[in-house]
């Protein structure tokens, strides 16, 4: 598989390379032929990453790479890569499909104070949202959820998670007095996610009639509540917590203040080892690398 990989898109990218060309004699060609050998290399890695995650998501090498597969695969690749490195991967995506993509900000903050925040600093961050938004990021502190899985929850009514993943029986360890729901994560995942009562309450209260579609960068999603989600939901978060703090860290911080308040809760109960894929688990990536990436900073 990996030889495959390799192959892949080594013929991917060849298809679109020509050392040795000034970009005179390329004309035309010349805004999407590479001409670098090093931007080869650097294309070919983004590619190679690219075909792992799909295959990490169980979905086909060679059929058709849709445009919101891309848009997932970069949200993912943002989790780990600081922006130079993001900015690279989607100019290689676009190049090699031939498609145009939106700009994706990376999720690492080059610094090492990290990006947690204390609960009494959501709260101060809520007062300044509105209802709808400040649940949401209620949601995301208490379940660790990514801003588009907002629009995505819904309770289970006989759905599972997704199969084609082994569970552990151990998720959710040590909560008490929560209710389970279900959200769609990266390359379409299943996973259920724990919510205090509390919030399980205050959500019923925004009950859709009955689902809705709600488009959120490109992407079509089934929204069942009428609460804050995706972009919409990140931009009212920035601008609340720069009103209340000073700073933001991004909604996606929530998850970073959710994956450390889950490992301290986890390691008395089953040791660091097993409390790290717990919770990778439970975020959604099934990759410790990506969990540690998390903690870093506090």
């Amino acid at each position: 598989m990996q030889m495959r990989i390799r192959d892949l898109a080594r013929t991917a990218v060849g298809n679109i390379t020509a050392h040795g060309l000034s970009k005179v004699e390329l004309d035309e060609l010349n805004a999407s032929a590479i001409r670098s050998i090093g931007t080869e290399r650097a294309y070919r890695d983004v590619y190679i990453e690219y075909l792992h995650w799909l295959r990490d998501h169980q979905l086909p090498l060679d059929e058709a790479h849709t445009r919101g597969m891309m848009l997932e695969f970069l949200d993912d690749y943002a989790e780990l890569h600081m922006q130079k490195s993001v900015n690279r991967a989607v100019q290689a995506l676009q190049k090699i499909f031939s498609v145009a993509l939106p700009s994706v900000e990376s999720c690492v903050v080059p610094t090492v104070e990290g990006r947690a925040y204390s609960f009494s600093a959501v709260r101060s961050i809520v007062t300044n949202q509105s209802p709808k938004n400040g649940l949401s990021t209620l949601l995301c502190y208490d379940g660790g959820f990514r801003a588009h899985e907002c629009i995505t929850l819904r309770r289970p009514c006989g759905e599972s998670p997704s199969v084609h993943r082994n569970w552990s029986h151990d998720r959710f360890v040590g909560r008490t007095d929560y209710e389970l729901y279900l959200v769609d994560g990266k390359g379409g995942l299943v996973r259920a996610v724990a919510l205090s009562i509390e919030l399980a309450r205050e959500l019923e209260k925004y009950a859709r009639p009955a689902p809705v579609t709600v488009r959120d960068r490109e992407i079509d999603y089934i929204s069942h509540y009428d609460i804050g989600g995706g972009q919409a939901l990140s931009s009212s978060f920035s601008y609340a917590s720069e009103r209340a703090l000073g700073y933001s860290h991004g909604v996606h911080g929530m998850r970073h203040s959710f994956a450390w308040n889950r490992l301290a809760a986890l390691i008395p109960l089953v040791g660091p080892r097993r409390a790290l894929e717990i919770l990778a688990q439970e975020l959604g990536h099934f990759r410790v690398s990506i969990t540690l990436n998390y903690l870093v900073g506090g």
